[in-house]
């Protein structure tokens, strides 16, 4: 787990929780995230499945497969989540160590 980015952490994060999966195909599928891996491929239970159609069914269990999706809706909840703390103290390491290099150059 350590090679994978924010958004793959940030999905596992998500796990037991309502999520909302967009196919590029345009299939939606609403559930709880049970199983989520680095590749995104997820398993979702207790799914509401809206084809492109419209037309809703209801399946107890789905796997996705992570090369399809084109988004995940995540829950609100997850702006509070530890990744993000680690992104911005790395962002701010960052920045003081660019601030420490030297004289900032004007642009004209």
């Amino acid at each position: 787990m350590s090679n994978t980015g924010v958004p793959v952490k940030l999905l596992f994060e998500a796990e037991g929780m309502k999520v909302t999966v967009e196919m590029k195909n345009g299939e939606i599928y609403r559930g709880m995230l049970i199983n989520a891996e680095d590749t995104m491929n997820m398993t979702i239970s207790d799914v509401v499945r809206t084809a492109r159609n419209g037309q809703v069914s209801k399946l107890p269990t789905v796997y996705v497969r992570g090369s399809g999706v084109r988004f995940i809706s995540l829950p609100e909840l997850l702006k509070n989540a530890p990744v993000f703390k680690k992104v911005v103290n790395m962002k701010r390491k960052a920045e003081a160590s660019q601030g420490q290099g030297g004289t900032k150059r004007k642009r004209n």
